[in-house]
């Protein structure tokens, strides 16, 4: 059976850093939470200001879990991840992955999901360690790709070469790793092309994350004739 690992790199999912944690965007936000700054995802949303002081290079790129969460539905929605064969990470600009196991319900409320990548980012575990849907663990993207080991690296960038989606995975070996920037700006921070065999670009602009996996987790259903 086909293993499809698909792999939402470098994604803009990290709590408050420690030296913004203090400014008064990021307090007011945490407090009408009810949290504290060290507890809460990093949202430009609401803490833009606050990056644009201490990050002014990357205020345009951090504070993006918005991006992780369309990801997420498109994926495990998906008739790929419905049949068993999908395989679903979030690797962070912190190289720390996400794993989320196939039958996680990812809420559709975006407060609802923030509140869940919280909960994984402060405790490790959702919902406990002995049944996890969702832990964590602090690993780079190379040494994630060397752990799930499949015969094939993929990676979807608008610099790679151009090709048709129906036609790059209209061959595809029993495991596949699909790699998908999780940013909205700039380039991949790992070094994708240590961990790729292939990087590729299926359309001529640039598309969002959730757009290129829902391509990419269409042309695999077909070629499986899923779908």
């Amino acid at each position: 059976m086909h293993e499809i690992h698909l792999i939402l790199a470098d994604s803009e999912v990290e709590i408050v850093p420690q030296p913004i944690q203090g400014h008064p965007a990021v307090v007011a936000h945490a407090k009408k939470r009810g949290k504290r700054p060290s507890r809460i995802l990093l949202d430009a949303s609401y803490h833009h200001a606050a990056i644009r002081v201490k990050y002014p290079n990357e205020a345009e790129r951090r504070g993006r879990p918005d991006i992780a969460h369309f990801f997420l539905n498109v994926a495990l929605e998906s008739p790929l991840n419905k049949e068993g064969y999908l395989r679903t990470y979030i690797h962070t600009r912190n190289n720390e992955v996400i794993y989320i196991a196939s039958e996680t319900k990812i809420p559709k409320a975006y407060h609802r999901f923030v509140g869940l990548i919280e909960h994984v980012f402060n405790n490790r575990f959702v919902p406990d360690t002995k049944n996890p849907l969702l832990w964590i663990e602090e690993i780079t993207l190379k040494e994630l790709i060397d752990k799930l080991s499949p015969q094939r690296v993929v990676t979807l960038s608008p610099s790679g070469k151009e090709t048709r989606a129906d036609d790059y995975f209209s061959d595809i070996p029993e495991s596949i790793a699909v790699i998908i920037g999780g940013f909205p700006h700039g380039d991949f921070l790992s070094k994708i092309e240590e961990v790729s065999d292939d990087i590729i670009s299926i359309y001529p602009g640039t598309l969002m994350a959730w757009v290129a996996a829902y391509e990419v987790i269409a042309s695999i259903e077909r070629k499986l004739n899923i779908i």
